[in-house]
């Protein structure tokens, strides 16, 4: 018999550390896949609390991911999708904004709400079909910039596209490249936008399921790494045929000696957690709330529990993000947050509980431009949602791009 296979070592259980571990194992290959806490998902978490599954921050899965598909079993996640549209607040009460494709009768009574102009909501439907288009606008050309251009008038960006982008990219300027927005526009398009029924933490837990437990290595600590090798902080030592760091930017270029002078900035986010009987939930319906008015600090909430199965028998759950207020203190943001949760949903909200307030400094890299870090430096392979336009898909990409490259099967890095 031969010598036993090195395994290839990943560094960091994310997703994009998943995924590569996932394709170097379909591909009949060994692996050991490290990571500093004793659970996988990196960012990608849920947390038990009281009973209560919360998500670390307000993060859906959108079905038009392609890696997605690849990677992940749908039905098994038992996936329930949200109202294709949003609630809008606006001069002191809601406006529904539809999807006219999926929700035509709905799409329709949206055409004389006031968020936006009948122009603007044509123009929507221009962007939907095709007609009209970003592609042509260079990779430096921000969102905001991108909305001007395509001739959006103010009713229309401050009302609904400002609180809808600010949602998914967790800054308030859109200052993200268009190439983010053209992407989120027709990812959102195209299919369904779901949460696992037991939080989005089922995702990375789903794909650990198909890694032999043996190729796990949580609860290590790896302080020092190079071509083939890695070392943990308790002296061990593991050799491979590849390493692989999976980790933010900056974690990689300190296990790599690299002074950082080019970190990724990053976007932030506090996610809010209220709890509430159910006969009290404001509606039934998984439908993502809007702030249109720019009064008060949350920028979206979504009724978690009309989504998943988040909550205790009898209870419902309530998730409110917002942005770009890290460096207020956070016990006076959510006592903001419940006088703006009272003008929406009446006196009610008054007795809503806090069950928890996340705020999460590193929710999602910045992304001015599409991302392209160098992804093999001295001897070692890179990658995660750093590399291109940060999201689920582009972290499941790259880990599968990096692992394509170590089997032989994919482009050659530089």
């Amino acid at each position: 018999m031969g010598k036993a296979e090195k395994p290839t070592l990943i560094v960091g259980a994310g997703l994009a550390g998943l995924a590569c571990a996932l394709t170097v194992r379909r591909a009949g290959r060994t692996v050991l896949l490290f990571d500093r806490e004793e659970v996988v998902g990196g960012r990608v978490r849920t947390d038990g609390i009281e009973g209560y599954r919360l998500d670390r921050g307000f993060q859906v899965l959108l079905t038009a991911y392609p890696e997605a598909r690849r990677f992940l079993n749908f039905e098994e996640l038992d996936l329930r999708s949200c109202y294709p549209g949003s609630r809008v607040w606006f001069e002191n009460r809601f406006h529904r904004v539809a999807d006219p494709f999926r929700k035509p009768v709905d799409g329709l009574g949206s055409l004389f709400n006031p968020i936006g102009s009948l122009p603007d909501k044509l123009r929507v439907g221009l962007l939907r079909l095709g007609l009209l288009s970003t592609r042509s606008m260079p990779d430096e050309v921000t969102t905001s910039q991108a909305l001007e251009r395509l001739g959006f008038g103010s009713s229309m960006t401050d009302r609904f596209w400002k609180p809808f982008m600010r949602g998914v990219f967790l800054e308030n300027g859109l200052r993200t490249s268009v190439r983010k927005f053209e992407e989120t526009f027709r990812l959102f398009a195209e299919g369904e936008t779901a949460l696992p029924r037991l939080g989005i933490g089922e995702i990375p837990k789903q794909m650990a399921r198909s890694l032999p437990s043996e190729s796990l290595r949580l609860g290590h600590s790896i302080v020092r790494v190079g071509d083939r090798f890695v070392e943990s902080a308790d002296g061990k030592r593991w050799e491979g045929r590849a390493v692989v760091l999976a980790t933010e930017s900056e974690v990689a270029d300190q296990l790599l000696g690299l002074d950082g002078d080019e970190a990724t900035p990053w976007n932030s986010v506090d996610c809010l957690y209220f709890s509430m009987p159910s006969v009290d939930l404001p509606t039934n319906e998984p439908i993502l709330h809007l702030d249109g008015s720019g009064v008060g600090p949350i920028n979206n909430l979504t009724f978690l529990s009309s989504l998943s199965n988040c909550a205790p028998e009898g209870r419902a759950l309530a998730s409110a993000s917002i942005i770009g207020q890290g460096d207020r203190d956070l016990h006076g943001l959510t006592e903001e947050a419940r006088g703006q949760l009272i003008s929406w949903f009446g006196k009610k909200a008054d007795s809503w509980d806090m069950l928890k307030a996340y705020r999460i400094e590193r929710a999602v890299p910045a992304c001015p431009k599409p991302l392209r870090p160098e992804p093999f430096i001295r001897g070692v392979h890179r990658c995660g949602d750093h590399f291109g336009l940060p999201s689920i898909d582009s972290a499941l990409r790259s880990g599968r791009e990096t692992a394509e490259r170590i089997l032989g099967t994919g482009s050659t890095p530089g």
